[in-house]
């Protein structure tokens, strides 16, 4: 069984909605959401540093859910939710005029007002996007989206769905070594940001071969 971090449980308690509703926010489809805040708390679970504080612990999850969402869109095409699919998603949550407004910002503007919404400070929000203070204070200005608060909050995990999940980290510790799985999941993300350069640079090699041999 794999060795996890001492409070797992009880940061899981504090952070499983939060995590849910920004996961959801980012991502954008329940099913694949759900993947992400797992994948996260994998992260947080397979730590190295088994006695993480609250306030690190509470960094790490953060910005480990970020990163994977962002890895989410970096691999998949999205189109912006309208009301209409909103509506056919059956989601548990209602669809109103905020959320469809919300749901339609860009990737950063929505992760930003999200982690103020949950407590962040705007140095820990720049930490967590890897952005500088200015910008940060600029992606986490009210959006002039009236009850777009609410909107964020009704987004949490159901009870069910939180017991679920629970459930399915519980039986990938037992079973798996976390922290090697985690560490071949971010060599494997850390590859496909880099792919697309790597096949420019081939093309851009290609192009240069050509041009000597016709000189």
């Amino acid at each position: 069984m794999s060795k996890i971090c001492t409070h797992f449980d009880a940061y899981f308690g504090k952070w499983s909605a939060p995590v849910g509703a920004l996961c959801m926010l980012l991502v954008q489809n329940r099913a694949d959401a759900q993947d992400v805040a797992f994948q996260s708390f994998l992260r947080l679970g397979g730590t190295k540093d088994h006695e993480i504080g609250e306030d690190a612990a509470r960094i790490l999850l953060f910005k480990s859910a970020v990163r994977l969402c962002d890895d989410y869109y970096l691999k998949k095409m999205h189109r912006r939710p309208g009301r209409k699919k909103l509506m056919q998603l059956a989601l548990p949550f209602p669809v109103t005029d905020a959320l469809v407004s919300l749901l339609r910002l860009p990737f950063s503007r929505q992760a930003a007002l999200a982690l103020t919404q949950f407590g962040f400070s705007l140095d820990e929000v720049a930490e967590i996007l890897g952005v500088r203070a200015q910008k940060a204070a600029r992606l986490c200005a009210d959006p002039g989206i009236p009850g777009w608060q609410e909107a964020l909050s009704s987004m949490s995990m159901t009870e069910d769905e939180t017991l679920a999940l629970n459930d399915r980290i519980c039986e990938r510790f037992a079973v798996r070594s976390v922290d090697v799985e985690n560490a071949i999941h971010d060599a494997r993300n850390a590859f496909d940001r880099i792919a697309p350069v790597l096949a420019l640079l081939v093309l851009a090699l290609f192009a240069l071969a050509i041009w000597y041999v016709k000189r």
